[in-house]
């Protein structure tokens, strides 16, 4: 992860807000952004829905929800949504889109962190068309679920052939989080632009980063509720609390003028 990304993009992020599924990841904030998180599972059992997990630090969970079903929370009641890494594992991440609409207030923000398709083990699976998006949230995503896990056990996992089906089963059971969808930067902007025009989803795209080096293996893309007449620039991220406090003693003028100096370098 590109964490000099995500610190400048976070800084669009002010308020209280939500963060959905964020496990061990949760987003880094600044002093000016406070989160609850949200997710389907309590911490407990999260730690034994994902063995690979169990023994690290997770992020507490304030809020028993999903991205699909925020009723927890009332229309317009919250200044940003994070879902990072959270998309891609929606059966229906339209439904989600809306949902998040549904609970951000006016001008609110919505974090989305994105894999890139070509830069993580889902390279070999096949980018997930807008088509198949729509006919999934308009006919319901059940018809398309075990080929989704079918796809995850012969691509992913690459279970043996006589093992796929068994593999993709018992996933399917125990109601495993995978990745069921796929995108690249571009195709994930085709299905945003196709989904505002099919629901009326009101979201501005404000600032998009796609991977910016080597070891960067996600897009983000920052959206606004609502339409401005305007341009909305980028807010600077907030001096840290250790900044402020350091620029008050002795230390303080050297260091202020050492950074100017390398600035004009």
């Amino acid at each position: 992860m590109n964490a000099g990304k995500r610190q400048r993009l976070s800084a669009w992020l002010r308020g209280n807000g939500i963060e959905i599924g964020a496990l061990n990841a949760p987003l880094g904030l600044h002093r000016e952004a406070r989160a609850r998180y949200v997710d389907r599972l309590t911490v407990d059992e999260q730690r034994q829905h994902y063995p690979e997990l169990a023994e690290g630090l997770l992020a507490p969970v304030d809020v028993i929800g999903s991205a699909e079903d925020l009723t927890a929370f009332d229309d317009s009641s919250v200044d940003f949504v994070i879902a990072n890494h959270l998309l891609e594992h929606l059966e229906d991440p339209i439904a989600g889109l809306l949902e998040f609409e549904r609970v951000l207030k006016p001008g609110g923000v919505l974090y989305l962190g994105l894999p890139d398709q070509r830069r993580t083990f889902d390279c070999e699976r096949e980018l997930t068309s807008v088509e198949h998006l729509l006919r999934d949230h308009e006919q319901g995503p059940a018809a398309s679920r075990r080929d989704h896990y079918v796809d995850w056990a012969r691509n992913v996992v690459r279970a043996r052939p006589g093992d796929v089906t068994s593999y993709a089963e018992g996933c399917m059971a125990d109601e495993y989080s995978i990745h069921f969808h796929c995108w690249q930067p571009d195709t994930f902007l085709d299905f945003f632009v196709a989904v505002r025009e099919k629901t009326g989803l009101d979201f501005e795209v404000v600032a998009f980063a796609p991977p910016e080096n080597q070891d960067d293996v996600e897009f983000i893309v920052i959206l606004v509720k609502g339409r401005f007449n305007g341009t909305r620039l980028p807010p600077r991220y907030p001096r840290s609390r250790l900044r402020d406090r350091v620029a008050k003693t002795p230390l303080g003028p050297p260091l202020v003028a050492l950074n100017r100096a390398r600035r004009r370098l």
